[in-house]
Formats: structure tokens, sequence, C-alpha cells
């Protein structure tokens, strides 16, 4: 696969953020940061350099493995950047961050643009912030109700355990009382995880859904010891990844490849049936759910 093929760019636009969610690669289980971070914001003018070599790109996606898109200090060019090459742009956040004000005038930005801002809200307050832990869920709530009520398309994105499930209706509720246009599920990527608190370091359960067994492929195939092309979101869509420091490849579970200059990305598909890469088949493998977070 070419970059001049590529329909569907993944950007992390920074590895900042305020949040200590547990599963995130950015710290350690949640409390204190990953000694390997670096902390950057794509530079705009790598991100648009990039953008010149994708001419049949369609969709920009801004979702972090390490950062939350609204952290970055020129997000606002990075997402004028997208408003110019990109027919759609799809924003995944916890919504923390910024001031109503400034969320209202995102909208604003984005209004003539097909555009979907996914907000991660994992329950009501005081059960929300047990996943994301930092943040508060009112601040959150409120920055993505100036988003909506000043014409913004968002979606409520919520990742269940056993103790959020029993708040599921009441948060569909609440979104569609809020205007959010969709509410998602996200599961497999944060299933099972190891925690603790972000202030004390104190060991903190988490139970899976209780439902996951009967929806969730990853308990379903705990064995992986095959891929599929379907399962490959980025031969399946023609999707690249570009990280914070502006290097590029074929998605963000093969982040270890720095190909930030090549014109050919590394050949998935020649081994997907034979030999896959072994990051490949453990987050993709046996037909897993692709998520993200």
């Amino acid at each position: 696969m070419k970059l001049a093929d590529t329909t569907w760019l993944q950007v992390e636009n920074t590895t900042k953020c305020n949040a200590w969610c547990p599963a995130c690669a950015r710290n350690q289980s949640g409390y204190g940061l990953n000694s390997n971070l670096v902390v950057e914001d794509l530079p705009a003018a790598r991100f648009e350099e990039v953008l010149k070599k994708l001419p049949n790109l369609n969709t920009i996606q801004f979702s972090g493995t390490y950062g939350d898109t609204m952290a970055a200090a020129n997000v606002l060019e990075h997402i004028n950047l997208a408003l110019k090459y990109a027919d759609k742009i799809q924003i995944h956040t916890h919504g923390g961050i910024r001031s109503q004000q400034w969320w209202t005038d995102l909208a604003g930005i984005l209004k003539n643009k097909q555009h979907d801002v996914w907000f991660g809200l994992d329950g009501l307050k005081g059960i929300h912030e047990i996943h994301r832990q930092g943040t508060d869920f009112n601040k959150t709530i409120a920055n993505a109700t100036a988003f909506i009520t000043a014409g913004g398309y968002a979606t409520w994105q919520f990742i269940p355990w056993a103790h959020n499930e029993h708040q599921i209706k009441d948060c569909m509720r609440l979104s569609q009382q809020l205007g959010f246009k969709k509410f998602k599920f996200i599961t497999s990527v944060r299933e099972k995880l190891q925690a603790k608190h972000w202030q004390t370091g104190q060991v903190i359960e988490f139970k899976p859904w209780s439902k996951s067994a009967a929806t969730n492929a990853y308990h379903l195939t705990p064995n992986r010891d095959n891929l599929k092309l379907s399962d490959c979101r980025h031969l399946k869509n023609t999707t690249v990844y570009l990280n914070a420091n502006g290097s590029i490849s074929p998605c963000c579970y093969l982040n270890v490849y720095r190909t930030a200059e090549a014109d050919v990305l590394p050949d998935i598909l020649t081994e997907i049936d034979s030999q896959p890469h072994p990051l490949c088949l453990q987050n993709c493998g046996n037909g897993v759910r692709i998520a993200h977070q």
C-alpha cells in the first residue's frame, strides 16, 4: 500500500493530556507517567507536509494513544488544516479541556464540514471519574452542551464495566436530552486492565461488563492464532497513522515503525494469512473487534 492510496488518516496530534485513565499508554496503570513518554505536539508544518502526500484522503480522525486531541497547543491549526484537506473530520476527546466558549467557537469552525466529535463519558458524576481519572464530569457535560447548542454534531462514547453498567440507560437518556446524535459503546480495548488511583497509587479493581462474554470477540477467542484481511483496519479502510512526532505507520498498534518519509508502508498483506506480525495478531487476531478510545 502506498501513501497515495490512503483514504483515512488517524492523527495523534499530541502526547499531552490532563486525565489519568488507567489503560492509557502515557501512564503507569493510572499512577505516574510512562518514563518513555516524550511530551510534544505535532508541528502543523509536518501535518500539512503529510496531507499533501494523500491526494485521495477522505476522512481525518483525531484520536490519541498517548494524548487528548484538545490538549495540543496548536490544535486549531491542526483542525483548520483538516478542514482544508479532508471531506470528513472525526475527533475523539474526553471533553474536559478548554472552556465552554472555546467549544462554542469550535462548533462554528466545523459547521460547514461533515464532522463528529466523540466525548468519552463513562458514567454519570462520581462514576465517570473512576476511569477518566483527573477529569470532571460536569465540565465535560458543560463543554459538550456548549458545542451541541452551537450546532456541533456530537457522539457520547461509553466504555462499559461492572462498576458503570447500571448507569447505561441513564446515560443514554441524558445523551438524548442534551442533543447528542449518537451513543456508542467501545469494548475490548480497555476491557480488562490493571488500575491504580492517580493520586495515591492504590490498586483499583476493574471488573468486566457482565455482557462482555456475549458481545466481545476478545473473550470469545482468547487464543488468537490467525488473522483475516477484514480484521486489519489499515488494509480494509486504507488507513495510516500519524503520531505526534511526525512519523507515519500503518496503525497505532504498529507505531514501532518509523517510516516518516517512506512512500511504501510495511507490507502486512503478503503475510497476513501465513505469518502475521505479532502485534497484528495480538491486537486484531481472530476477528477481535477493533475500537478506538
